[in-house]
């Protein structure tokens, strides 16, 4: 395959993009990946990490129009696109919207006040109020962003095509943290791939959470892989006179 070639995007491909998501009727920014202009649109959440962002072309990480679009883009190219609902968040669907009563809601255990346009989750369901009258809630279970026109202004940063960098970035896609304080080798004649955590879960317990959605990724996206064993290590230090003696210990799980 020629370098030119190898430089256009495909279906199946792993790339990393930036993009800014705007509703189109209002051009409000609902989605970015820039921290300036989460900054300056006032959607900025600390929690979140932002930059270039992996998507595995034709998998629908993205909205089906914007994943559709990426196919034959160029690495480094910066383009435009407009999605209808149908290729977005989908079309409004009345049958979504439910009344109820706000005892009803008290006694299912929602807390809070109830007033229009907040959120609140029904049964694991997220539901915007829609309007409160005399008692009486609208809730609508449509996604935020459904009926909506939407455009994108997409940057193909980079298309991934190492080994090492595709599981890199799909451990980094779940758990950022994870990815930055991992190491991992893989031995390619038998498709077993070794994730030493060292000592950085069992100080951060929330971090062996992430070895599930991990082990999904990869098991499903790289076929190269078979196996996958995550390594915890500890270390005890012990001091005898001016000598310290370090003993490790490992917890495999496979």
């Amino acid at each position: 395959m020629s370098q030119s070639a190898e430089k256009i995007v495909k279906q199946g491909d792993f790339i990393l993009i930036n993009y800014t998501g705007y509703v189109k009727e209002t051009n409000e920014v609902f989605d970015t990946t820039e921290e300036k202009i989460a900054k300056d649109s006032n959607i900025y959440d600390p929690k979140t990490t932002y930059g270039p962002t992996l998507v595995i072309v034709g998998e629908k990480w993205v909205p089906e129009g914007l994943d559709e679009a990426l196919v034959g883009k160029k690495e480094e190219e910066v383009f435009e696109i407009e999605i209808s609902p149908e290729k977005g968040f989908g079309v409004r669907d009345s049958k979504k919207i439910k009344t109820t009563t706000v005892r009803k809601l008290r006694e299912s255990g929602v807390k809070g006040s109830f007033s229009p346009g907040s959120i609140i989750e029904i049964e694991g369901r997220p539901a915007v109020i829609r309007a409160v009258v005399s008692g009486r809630v609208m809730l609508d279970f449509n996604p935020p962003l459904a009926g909506k026109y939407l455009r994108y202004i997409v940057k193909v940063e980079r298309i991934i095509w190492g080994l090492n960098e595709k599981i890199h970035e799909l451990i980094n896609h779940v758990d950022s943290k994870f990815a930055d304080n991992i190491k991992f080798s893989v031995r390619k004649k038998d498709g077993f791939l070794t994730i030493e955590l060292g000592d950085n879960a069992l100080k951060n317990p929330n971090l062996h959470l992430s070895k599930k959605p991990i082990a999904d990724n990869i098991l499903r996206y790289i076929k190269e892989i078979k196996i996958i064993r995550f390594i915890d290590k500890v270390v005890r230090e012990e001091k005898k006179g001016e000598e310290i003696v370090k003993e490790e210990v490992e917890q495999l799980h496979e």
